[in-house]
């Protein structure tokens, strides 16, 4: 008898003598831990992206909005210094808009009303508060 330990979660698994581990349809033999992992590096790229490239170019401009072609410009200088292919960071600003922090407008993407504040007092605003901001409504 094998256990399948999942982080997070109180309950453990117990997988019977004859079972494997079951994979879902569509992720070409993935395991969930392998699933996870992906999710994780996501966040992960989601986080540096609003850290170091969107967040920055905020402050910068002193605007609450940015065009395309600085945000290429800062992700060019991104992934020179960590050695990052462009390509695997491409659809990220993409991510940021559907999660809410960000909103395009024609040429240029423009932060959530929340986040005024704290572009106002030149407050570094991380990732992790950035999305409470959003999703917190009172």
């Amino acid at each position: 008898m094998r256990l399948l330990r999942r982080p997070r979660m109180r309950k453990e698994t117990r997988l019977k003598e004859t079972e494997t581990p079951t994979y879902s349809p569509g992720n070409h033999g993935k395991v969930e831990a392998d699933k996870r992992k992906s999710k994780d590096s996501t966040e992960n790229f989601l986080r540096m992206i609003w850290e170091l490239v969107v967040w920055p170019l905020i402050l910068e401009n002193e605007r609450a909005y940015f065009a395309v072609g600085e945000y290429r410009v800062k992700m060019d200088e991104l992934c020179e210094v960590y050695e990052i292919q462009p390509v695997k960071l491409s659809g990220f600003l993409i991510a940021l808009v559907a999660k809410g922090l960000l909103t395009k407008r024609g040429d240029a993407y423009w932060i959530h009303s929340r986040h005024m504040i704290y572009m106002q007092k030149k407050i570094n605003l991380g990732y992790g508060r950035a999305v409470k901001e959003v999703y917190n409504i009172e």
